[in-house]
């Protein structure tokens, strides 16, 4: 169990996310991991880095129970690769975080076909995490259901071929 937040490599900073983490990370599944980029980031309720390798974040994102990222494409293509429902935060131009507003609409989208769940801002962001844990289970739940139908269906097949021989 572990969060893991990224703020991915743009040359913008995303102060905006690091800050809503920051003010609730005593909520969330322990530790949390911050990817921080360019900002000059410090928390005493999170172990921060700058930038991280792409093994290591592939391997943050697939071991983490919760995932906190940008609305990046490359990052969140990643979290659904793995399986996994992230929470998104969309870098907005306005606030000089992005140089345009794509991530919004990207976010936007990926939420009407319900693979993340959108945090607008900090006040949003513990309930979206939490709805993105509730998600995440179901999608593990759903991910089991076929390992269990296979394993229903080979047990029934060795049956019959047993009852088949015996006839």
């Amino acid at each position: 169990m572990s969060t893991f937040v990224s703020v991915g490599n743009a040359t913008q900073p995303f102060i905006r996310l690091l800050a809503a983490v920051d003010a609730v990370a005593q909520e969330l599944p322990q530790p949390v991991i911050v990817q921080a980029g360019s900002a000059s980031f410090h928390s005493d309720r999170c172990s921060v880095c700058a930038f991280t390798s792409m093994s290591r974040f592939e391997e943050l994102v697939r071991e983490s129970e919760l995932l906190i990222l940008h609305a990046g494409a490359g990052s969140v293509m990643h979290a659904i690769a793995a399986r996994k429902v992230p929470v998104v935060m969309a870098r907005r131009a306005a606030l000089g975080e992005h140089v345009d507003d794509h991530q919004v609409e990207l976010a936007h989208e990926l939420e009407q076909a319900g693979r993340v769940v959108v945090a607008e801002d900090g006040d949003g962001l513990l309930a979206a995490c939490l709805g993105a844990l509730a998600a995440q289970r179901r999608l593990s739940a759903e991910a089991r259901v076929p390992n269990l139908v296979a394993l229903v269906a080979a047990v029934l097949s060795d049956y019959a071929q047993r009852n088949a021989k015996q006839k």
